[in-house]
């Protein structure tokens, strides 16, 4: 909806059987400068709300999996973390940024990848690992844009911020400043787990524990990150948001 209008996209030139792997939107609706971009596997499609038409753009080695918008330009990456900066207007324009190869951040490294905003900071949370279990950690790291090459620096400490994603890949993750205010953990990600109704809290750099010293698996906690054919959903509670200042 945009000034109580409905907005409807035209149909996706996609073949039959193709699916969305990803889709998300660069600015609300009512923005004169607002995308939505999908990925359908083979490439991106990107469409200017209001427009009759959508418009193929992609890397030449694959397309994009991930868009989040920073300081007001939009960064993307795709499945070999490459980063690209994402031009809106005129036109649709994907540039790649060199960043400097990192033996803690090279793609065999981690399975699974989510770009994600705290206040001035681009960050990228990895997992090592399709699934969450004892003995598991995440790693965060902040891009550094202000060297050529681009660098992504190990964060150590998310100090009064925690981040929150979802077992479903195709989810966006979000940032939460001062959790405390409603109940929750600083320093932490917090993942759910759509199986069992549980969120479950790592704190960063330390690996999540089972039921004793010597527990080498938790059966209680066992949450694989992947892509349903029906989406998960990521549950935020509007009134907890009010608190995240």
């Amino acid at each position: 909806m945009r000034g109580g209008v409905s907005v409807s996209s035209p149909k996706l030139p996609v073949i039959k059987d193709i699916g969305i792997f990803y889709a998300a939107l660069t600015a609300p609706l009512a923005s004169p400068n607002s995308h939505v971009i999908v990925d359908i596997g083979s490439r991106n499609l990107f469409w200017r709300v209001g427009s009759r038409y959508w418009v193929g753009r992609s890397p030449d080695d694959g397309p994009i999996k991930q868009i989040v918008v920073f300081k007001g330009r939009a960064f993307g990456i795709d499945s070999d973390i490459r980063l690209f900066k994402v031009q809106l207007t005129p036109q649709i324009c994907i540039q790649e940024i060199p960043v400097m190869e990192s033996s803690m951040i090279r793609k065999w490294h981690h399975s699974d990848r989510w770009l994600v905003i705290c206040g001035d900071m681009l960050l990228m949370v990895a997992l090592r690992g399709p699934i969450i279990v004892t003995g598991v950690t995440f790693e965060v790291f902040r891009l550094d844009l202000s060297t050529k090459p681009a660098l992504w620096l190990k964060v150590e400490k998310l100090e009064n911020w925690a981040i929150f994603i979802s077992t479903d890949k195709r989810s966006q993750a979000l940032s939460c400043m001062n959790p405390e205010i409603w109940g929750g953990r600083s320093n932490c990600v917090y993942c759910y787990n759509h199986d069992s109704k549980h969120w479950v809290a790592l704190e960063l750099g330390k690996p999540l524990q089972g039921n004793g010293p010597t527990s080498k698996f938790n059966p209680n906690i066992f949450i694989f990150m992947g892509r349903d054919s029906k989406v998960q959903p990521m549950w935020v509670f509007p009134s907890m948001l009010s608190f995240c200042r």
